[in-house]
């Protein structure tokens, strides 16, 4: 029996819900929160106003001067897309280490005086055969009148980046650009010119492969995924709009997993973010986090797999609040609130109600199964499934998978119960043919258990209740511990 490379979620159909056993606990419930209150159409004439302002102040001669990075044919093989350790790598990074000054002759770019006096230096990076990039600026610190934008010939634009970066620790990963160029623009006072200084330590290079068109879902996906488009069901309403895919920098390379917004005892006051350890344990992991929500196939017969993400990303860096391995967990708080492409964020509800030894529990989940849109699934709390060593039952739920199937990519995504209550988030498979997400027999969905690690989070999420107890706590019943595991002598049991 082996532990699945490639973690997966699973979101259940839930046309006959089996109810969670009724007990008092502590819960939150987010209610369909628009964040921002505006015309969805504005958003996108807003990207249109910054792409022409950008394309207005750009110098030919600095587009011209251009830096060209090439990858050998083993590094663009490593940039392909493949499941490892669980997270589905879709790019490397490619270290440069290019410096540039603005105000004099840099290795790429030019800079010219714009008729206000701003200086404003125009620069591209190029690496032919790219399906997107992104840049990764080491260390970023701007003066205070200095901004810089990236974007593309063909409309895309993200920006401004100030300061010392989206969470203020020196580091900025820039958006992703779509394609194999991105055009980069700084503005700065005159004044500021000889504190500007970029550093680009490396390039994103993304693959082809990416998500395209295709099969059941996209052509990537096992045929047994399926598309949340076609499913309506209660569970998963709010989800849509809470589910994101995040895709991160780790280790020299580019990953995509899922996790989805968590409400507060504030009702989403904060935008906290769940998500699993395996995907981001690393400060500089959650630095380089590029969140999409609402990237969801507006079609059941015919998905958008054009590209890997439909629109633009929400948000940019995140900082870790807490996270552990055991319960396979990471709380992140974002950078800023997503303002999606609705203009609805949903902080999702959560239960500490142990469920993992609670047989025949219906669980229900929304994910990006290799990337692509929003795949919906569905499993039962299987407690006759064999587990793995190191995910112990209690601290991992196990369940059967009833409907469609989870892949990687799908790592992090949050399930929830039949009250669309986050009761834990996707760590993988553990069977005996893991190699096939469609082999619901012979293969369990693990999840990592909210109840288990609830303590280490209820101080960010909500104060503690009468729902269960953490580990070390003394008990006489299973049913009193979050982990659901209740042992030791007769008067001096304690939880595990």
């Amino acid at each position: 029996m082996s532990k699945r490379s490639s973690p997966a979620v699973v979101v259940l159909v839930g046309l006959t819900a089996v109810p969670l056993i009724a007990a008092p606990v502590p819960t939150r419930i987010a209610a369909d929160t628009e964040v921002a209150v505006y015309d969805v159409s504005d958003r996108a004439a807003q990207r249109a106003e910054l792409h022409r302002s950008l394309v207005e102040r750009e110098s030919a001669r600095g587009l011209v001067r251009a830096l060209e990075v090439k990858l050998t044919e083993a590094e663009k093989a490593d940039a392909e897309a493949r499941v490892v350790d669980g997270r589905l790598r879709v790019g490397i990074e490619k270290a440069l280490c290019a410096v540039v000054k603005i105000g004099s002759r840099a290795k790429f770019g030019a800079t010219e005086t714009a008729a206000d006096g701003t200086v404003v230096w125009s620069a591209r990076v190029a690496a032919p055969g790219a399906t997107a990039l992104r840049l990764h600026l080491s260390p970023f610190d701007l003066p205070e009148s200095a901004e810089l934008y990236v974007y593309s010939a063909d409309g895309q634009a993200h920006g401004p980046y100030t300061g010392r970066g989206p969470i203020d620790d020196g580091e900025l990963w820039t958006n992703t650009i779509f394609g194999d160029e991105v055009r980069l623009q700084l503005r700065a006072a005159a004044d500021d010119l000889a504190q500007t200084r970029l550093v680009v330590a490396g390039l994103g290079y993304m693959g082809t492969g990416l998500p395209m068109a295709g099969s059941n879902l996209c052509s990537d996906n096992a045929a047994c995924v399926e598309n949340a488009a076609c499913w309506n069901v209660s569970a998963v309403a709010q989800a849509r709009d809470a589910v994101a895919s995040i895709l991160f920098a780790s280790g020299g390379f580019y990953y995509i997993c899922s996790g989805g917004l968590i409400a507060d005892s504030a009702a989403g006051t904060v935008p906290y973010f769940l998500t699993a350890n395996h995907c981001i344990s690393r400060s500089s992991e959650a630095s380089s986090m590029e969140s999409y929500f609402d990237y969801e196939s507006g079609s059941c017969s015919q998905p958008n797999c054009t590209q890997p993400y439909f629109g633009n990303p929400d948000t940019l860096g995140a900082q870790i609040v807490a996270g552990n391995r055991t319960g396979d967990y990471t709380l992140l708080r974002l950078s800023s609130a997503p303002t999606t492409e609705d203009g609805n964020a949903v902080y999702l509800g959560w239960n500490s109600s142990p469920v993992a030894n609670s047989n025949g529990v219906g669980l229900h989940r929304l994910s990006h199964p290799s990337g692509s849109p929003q795949a919906y699934s569905a499993h039962t709390v299987d407690t006759s499934k064999p587990t793995c060593s190191s995910w112990p039952r209690g601290s991992w739920i196990y369940s059967r998978d009833t409907e469609g199937a989870t892949e990687g990519g799908s790592s992090g995504s949050p399930v929830l119960n039949a009250s669309g209550e986050i009761v834990g988030q996707l760590s993988g498979a553990c069977g005996f043919n893991v190699n096939d997400s469609c082999d619901s027999a012979s293969n369990a969905t693990v999840d990592g258990a909210f109840a288990s690690y609830y303590s280490q989070v209820a101080s960010f999420l909500g104060p503690g209740g009468p729902g269960c107890s953490p580990g070390g706590a003394s008990c006489s019943a299973a049913s009193q511990c979050c982990s659901g595991t209740c042992r030791g002598k007769p008067g001096s049991k304690t939880c595990k």
